[in-house]
């Protein structure tokens, strides 16, 4: 499942990774993350599944920091 602003990149590199997960989501509407307007600010991707809940990525705007 994928929730909220997830960039394309987190996407693809969990489908590549498959790690044991149900998703990954994008908490709020971060400036100038996929389809949001205005100044990029900082954000993380969150991966969660039955057994943990963990920062996956952190972007700015659609570039992986």
């Amino acid at each position: 499942m994928v929730e909220g602003h997830v960039p394309a990149k987190a996407i693809q590199r969990l489908l590549t990774e498959r790690p044991q997960a149900r998703g990954l989501a994008v908490p709020g509407m971060p400036s100038g993350s996929p389809g949001m307007t205005g100044e990029y600010e900082e954000y993380d991707v969150i991966l969660f599944g039955p057994t943990e809940r963990r920062v996956y990525a952190r972007f700015k705007g659609e570039t992986q920091i």
